[in-house]
């Protein structure tokens, strides 16, 4: 016992200063809801009023299945936080048309039975959100918009141009001053040129599924959160970079065209590509640990992508490829822990060796 609060006082025990290798979870969760929030308030600024409704019903269902769950069971720390952030991410991969009643049910039951299989938020093999728009498209799939490409069209070397030539992706009024702009600037210097449109595909797509759309502000996103090291690099960059690869030069070759005139540029602007990279390929508990494990995730998920969602204009490809991923994940992670009880085990005989010959 102490004899007064100045003895306890001097007799603790300080730890300072604090140190930490990566930001919290709870930190990482604020930023990307305020990220999120960032193209829910474009989506207010274009009016986009229905994507807005869906976006909501399905954080409903997301936080209602989890306040839910909390009656019940000891809610984890961050499950309220991460809820909300699967909640908008769920939200934004849905078409707008999809019914709110629907979205809501779909997200809730998804969250429901994820809790109940799986538990805390990092316990969950693969990503609640991905599960709910996968059975969204399940059972609505009519209300997701089909491939705007066709073979024909892929076999020609800019197939974005031509979309953007017979209004698929319609050209904002800013548009032409600004390719204009940079034609004679920046372009100019390289002696290059890009047609109108290309401005107006980075800016906003105009498609009805919303993270579809504005792909400025994901990349944007993409390095306040890389930048930061609230997530990590490594599975991005394979991803994208094995996916673009494919689509460069395996791509023309599986629709009769030439080697190496795929449309990167098509595939990274649409079928939320650089929105999953950013959000939803890397959820925490789908993933391996390993730099090794990371790379073969990203380079699979890769080409799971270019099987499942092509090369551009998939409205549901990307999810279903990022579930796929989420499957095969286990495994890697098997095989990681077998590599790491072996380099343990090796490293105490090593020591007990070495203890045996002193």
């Amino acid at each position: 016992m102490f004899s007064n609060k100045k003895d306890m006082l001097y007799n603790k025990t300080l730890i300072r200063p604090f140190m930490y290798a990566f930001p919290s979870i709870g930190n990482t969760s604020l930023m990307l809801t305020v990220l999120l929030s960032l193209q829910l308030f474009m989506l207010l600024l274009t009016k986009s009023y229905t994507a807005l409704i869906v976006v909501g019903s399905s954080l409903a269902g997301f936080v209602c299945a989890e306040v839910l769950v909390g009656l019940y069971h000891r809610p984890y720390r961050f499950s309220v936080m991460t809820s909300v952030v699967q909640g908008i991410i769920a939200g934004m991969l849905l078409p707008s048309t999809f019914p709110p009643v629907s979205v809501f049910l779909i997200t809730f039951f998804t969250m429901l039975l994820s809790k109940c299989m799986f538990g805390g938020f990092a316990d969950a093999w693969t990503n609640a959100a991905v599960v709910a728009v996968a059975s969204a498209w399940i059972i609505g799939m009519t209300a997701f918009p089909q491939l705007a490409v066709t073979k024909d069209l892929l076999q020609m070397r800019n197939p974005s141009y031509m979309l953007i030539q017979n209004g698929t992706f319609p050209i904002l009024k800013f548009d032409p001053p600004v390719t204009e702009a940079l034609n004679n600037t920046f372009f100019g210097l390289l002696k290059v040129s890009i047609p109108d449109g290309y401005i107006s595909m980075l800016w906003d797509t105009n498609s009805i599924i919303p993270a579809f759309r504005f792909n400025l502000l994901t990349l944007f996103s993409s390095i306040v959160l890389f930048g930061s090291g609230m997530l990590r690099m490594l599975i991005p960059f394979c991803f994208l970079a094995t996916y673009s690869l494919l689509v460069r030069f395996a791509g023309p070759l599986l629709c009769g065209g030439t080697l190496g005139q795929g449309d990167i540029l098509l595939a990274m602007l649409t079928s939320g590509t650089l929105f999953c990279a950013v959000f939803v390929i890397q959820w925490y508990g789908t993933t391996p640990l390993t730099y090794t494990g990371r790379t073969l995730y990203g380079i699979l998920s890769g080409v799971l992508a270019f099987f499942i969602a092509g090369c551009g204009t998939s409205s549901s490809g990307m999810v279903f490829a990022i579930l796929c991923a989420n499957i095969i994940s286990p495994v890697i992670q098997v095989i990681e822990d077998n590599n790491n009880k072996k380099a343990l085990h090796k490293m105490l005989d090593e020591n007990i060796k070495d203890e045996g010959i002193n």
